[in-house]
């Protein structure tokens, strides 16, 4: 439990510089203040910020993402593909690829999809043919 208090805070109190600094971009702050917000189940605070959730006791915690890619916006949408490093539900840290969509809505920015990348079953190495 002070384990799990203490990410908690440590998290927030990242996610707090980063956007204070002011290096993050729009979409990179309002998915720190989504993440922090799931981290507590808080449905208010992560209404301003998205219409869907990541619930930490299914979907874990996000500990720690890196935007690796960015769609070309069309239609208000954009696509923005992060890593990130969670702390699944049973307590394990992994490392995740998640594509989360971003709608402007009255201005803002907000999170209206975030789905997972499936990971690839079966290495090149594993689907390429033997050379005879």
């Amino acid at each position: 439990m002070r384990r799990a208090l203490a990410l908690s805070v440590a998290s927030g109190c990242w996610a707090l510089a980063v956007v204070a600094c002011g290096t993050a971009s729009a979409e990179e702050q309002t998915l720190l203040r989504f993440f922090v917000a799931a981290r507590t189940l808080d449905s208010t605070l992560i209404g301003k910020y998205a219409t869907v959730g990541f619930n930490p006791r299914t979907d874990g915690i996000v500990q720690t993402f890196t935007v690796t890619g960015a769609g070309e916006e069309r239609d208000g949408m954009k696509d923005v593909t992060i890593e990130a490093v969670v702390r699944d539900p049973n307590g394990a840290t992994v490392q995740r690829t998640l594509v989360v969509t971003f709608q402007t809505r009255e201005g803002r920015r907000i999170i209206t999809g975030l789905r997972p990348v499936p990971a690839s079953r079966t290495s090149r190495e594993a689907s390429s043919a033997r050379p005879r």
